[in-house]
């Protein structure tokens, strides 16, 4: 039996082992093999798509809801170096979510607006024989699938289009926190890959306020045709000392 689970950062979707999240068909893996963005990071872009996985499946999830700055849900600093931000949990009763936080200026952000994940976690859910390896035959294929046109994504900064790019993660270890996630799965850590559409502004925003906002509408997706969640961040970046 086949279950769908949609969430956006602007959508994921999990299709029996498959998770998306939302930004247009910019897609190449051009940072698959190439080493890590200078600055800070000590992970390179796939590594930190990964990295990501395990922040979004923390408790409480930063994919549930609206939150202000007063919530753990707006903490991105997971891994040195970069900021996370998260999409949402798909509801067709909610379609759209704003979050208020606060961000350190100048420090790069992460955040996928369509995203596919396979993985064991999915196991009882998935198709038979379990697809291997989980990034070339499960991941890479469902994202084509999902974001080839007529499929449509955006995402802008202060209302200004942002360049969206694919990236794939390779496998990775996917830890999931407690019962309570976004995706009804079982706590634990399991091998999994992701491929998607990502935004990654490696200067961050300067200080000061900024809105970001993304999402899309999915057609002709193996999933069907959907409107996904539209999210929209009130960004406050500030020095560090100010935080």
């Amino acid at each position: 039996m086949r279950r769908i689970v949609v969430i956006a950062l602007s959508v994921i979707v999990a299709l029996v082992v498959a998770i998306p999240m939302a930004s247009g068909k910019a897609a190449t893996t051009e940072h698959e093999k190439k080493p890590s963005p200078p600055g800070q990071l000590k992970k390179n872009l796939p590594e930190l798509t990964g990295e990501w996985w395990n922040w979004a499946s923390q408790k409480p999830s930063p994919l549930v809801g609206s939150y202000n700055k007063n919530s753990p849900k707006c903490e991105g600093e997971y891994v040195r170096g970069v900021f996370f931000l998260a999409g949402s949990a798909f509801d067709p009763k909610v379609p759209s979510v704003e979050r208020n936080c606060i961000v350190p200026a100048r420090k790069p952000i992460l955040f996928p607006v369509v995203n596919v994940i396979c993985s064991k976690a999915f196991t009882g859910h998935q198709p038979k024989p379990d697809p291997k390896p989980y990034d070339k035959k499960c991941a890479e294929p469902i994202t084509d699938d999902v974001i080839d046109p007529p499929s449509k994504f955006f995402a802008t900064l202060d209302g200004k289009d942002l360049k969206q790019q694919r990236i794939a993660s390779g496998i990775f270890q996917w830890t999931i926190e407690s019962k309570n996630n976004p995706f009804g799965l079982d706590p634990g850590t399991y091998p999994a890959a992701s491929d998607g559409l990502w935004v990654f502004l490696k200067h961050g925003l300067k200080p000061g306020k900024h809105t970001i906002k993304f999402g899309g509408t999915f057609k002709d997706t193996p999933f069907g045709n959907f409107e996904g969640t539209h999210v929209t961040y009130h960004l406050k970046a500030v020095k560090k000392a100010d935080r």
